[in-house]
């Protein structure tokens, strides 16, 4: 037995990395991102440049990720289907590496152009985290199979902690004169390329099958109109769109609001989104099975959507910067035991046949909802930087009275398994 756990851990390394990745990339951006667009001393825009347009290249360049992201993931696990899981997950890294390495380029050039196609890049490559999930999944002994999906959440939310303090601390010169605005980007690039080698030399393929491969680019488009015409995860996916569209509006947004109201520099930014991951992490290792005891599964999606609506809420009417610290620690939890217990219901519609294709759709909404939001609301962000944070939290409080209202399933008190 000790074996076989060994023989896993090994061969399940890179995966777990794959994951931590992705997560960690997608947060790496925001507390460098910031500083980029509206900090005059940065000198990446010309100083001539509006704060509307400002505003706007912000919102471009963080929806260009996760649009990306939406195709890649979908297409790539397609592939993955096609050609095997270690090939697929090699391009994604080989891919990652490159848009991280031409974002560093970016920055020391001043280049907007060369910045929005590195994160167009690694945006379509992020599409590794299903296909690694696929994998983790292929080689699961069946009665390990819970605690490697829980192994999945812990490695995912070690990259929600780890990608803006990364971006923070390696962005801060006051810590050491070598570090500034493109190090972050080097060392995604750098993890990059060496998970790509330890995958090659450690991973044998888990999966493959005879096939003429197809490239379908519009495969994200079929399975993102899939999720409101299937009969018993219609409801349900109106629900997650509209959580992920108030959550984006303030995991992305926050950075900005902090930069503006309270004048955080990128490194406290990037301790400040550290926080919000640890909270989620906490949310998603320690409170699931206990909270799932005790309440239904839409008892928690509810409770969790409007505990971060309150969270969000007390931190735009905090009276003091020591106050948000402590709301941030609260949304992570409370949108931690949201989006997993959610993620459950999901799962709990659908036979074993299908949990990749249900899965697939929920990764397509979430990509999709951060993507909206990143435009729309870049767009209102000039008006004020609690915008985004209003917008939030109405859609939250939403996605709770829609949760109340429009789903209805025999399933609701099924308890949660992962």
């Amino acid at each position: 037995m000790q074996t076989k756990s060994a023989h896993f851990f090994v061969a399940a390394a890179p995966l777990f990395l794959v994951l931590f990745i992705d997560s960690m990339g997608l947060g790496l951006v925001f507390p460098i991102l910031n500083a980029l667009l509206f900090d005059p001393s940065a000198h990446f825009l010309s100083p001539e440049i509006s704060s509307n347009t400002r505003h706007l290249l912000y919102g471009v360049t963080i929806s260009i990720y996760m649009f990306c992201w939406f195709f890649g993931a979908a297409f790539l696990g397609d592939v993955s289907d096609q050609i095997g899981r270690k090939k697929s997950i090699m391009v994604c890294l080989l891919g990652a590496f490159a848009g991280y390495l031409l974002s560093a380029f970016a920055v020391m050039l001043n280049s907007l152009i060369l910045l929005i196609l590195g994160r167009v890049i690694a945006g379509f490559t992020a599409g590794s985290q299903a296909i690694a999930q696929a994998a983790i999944v292929d080689i699961s002994e069946p009665e390990h199979k819970a605690r490697n999906l829980g192994l999945i959440l812990f490695f995912t939310s070690l990259g929600f902690v780890a990608g803006p303090m990364a971006g923070g601390v390696l962005s801060s010169s006051n810590l050491l004169p070598w570090f500034n605005y493109t190090m972050p980007f080097y060392f995604a690039a750098a993890i990059s390329l060496v998970n790509a080698v330890l995958l090659f030399i450690f991973f044998q393929e888990t999966f493959s099958r005879a096939a003429n491969i197809r490239l379908r680019l519009h495969y994200a488009l079929e399975i993102f109109a899939a999720a409101f015409k299937h009969e018993k995860i219609r409801e349900l996916s109106i629900v997650l769109l509209v959580m992920i569209f108030g959550w984006s509006g303030f995991y992305s947004f926050i950075s900005m609001y902090l930069l503006r109201v309270y004048h955080f520099t990128s490194f406290v930014n990037g301790l400040y989104m550290g926080l919000m991951g640890v909270g989620f992490g906490i949310g998603t290792g320690f409170l699931i099975n206990p909270l799932t005891k005790r309440f239904s599964l839409q008892q928690c999606v509810i409770g969790g959507c409007l505990l971060t609506a309150l969270g969000i809420a007390l931190t735009l009417a905090a009276p003091t910067v020591t106050y948000v610290w402590f709301y941030v620690l609260l949304n992570g939890i409370a949108m931690a035991s949201a989006y997993s217990t959610i993620l459950t219901l999901f799962s709990n519609q659908v036979d074993e046949a299908s949990q990749g294709w249900v899965m697939g759709i929920t990764g397509a909404i979430m990509a999709f909802a951060f993507g909206i939001n990143g435009f729309l609301v870049g767009l209102l962000a000039e008006l004020s930087p609690k915008i985004p944070l209003i917008i939030s939290t109405i859609s939250l409080v939403l996605s709770a009275i829609l949760m109340k209202s429009l789903y209805r399933s025999s399933l609701k008190n099924q308890p949660f398994t992962a």
